[in-house]
């Protein structure tokens, strides 16, 4: 019998190390309680990835094209960067460039990419 009763004394106490209470908190206006068991498995930030072109002057000689397209690499890298307020940024890449010549100028371009975390909620 004794051992009865000290069991169930053991089983009501683990009951209660599991429990939650909340106490003074004032419901003044709008008051969210919220508690949860577990991990939260909500993500805040979702990593998306753009993709842009981007694209030198246009010049008479394939070399000052190829300047012209490291320029803007440079450019657009830069203002990326300048949105980074809060290091959202994870990757930058200009990509390979590629020039053509179209009467008498050369023109350089390429595909970019970027991976930024953006905040879902």
């Amino acid at each position: 019998m004794m051992k009865l009763i000290l069991s169930l004394s053991l089983i009501s106490s683990f009951a209660f190390a599991q429990s939650v209470g909340v106490k003074d908190i004032p419901a003044d206006g709008d008051t969210t309680i919220e508690i949860k068991k577990g991990s939260k498995t909500q993500n805040e930030y979702e990593v998306i990835q753009s993709e842009d072109e981007v694209e030198g002057d246009a010049a008479p000689l394939l070399k000052e094209a190829r300047v012209n397209w490291k320029k803007a690499c440079a450019d657009w890298k830069a203002e990326i960067k300048d949105l980074n307020k809060e290091n959202r940024v994870l990757t930058l890449s200009c990509g390979k460039m590629e020039c053509s010549t179209v009467a008498m100028e050369s023109t350089c371009r390429s595909k970019t990419n970027a991976k930024i975390k953006v905040k879902v909620k």
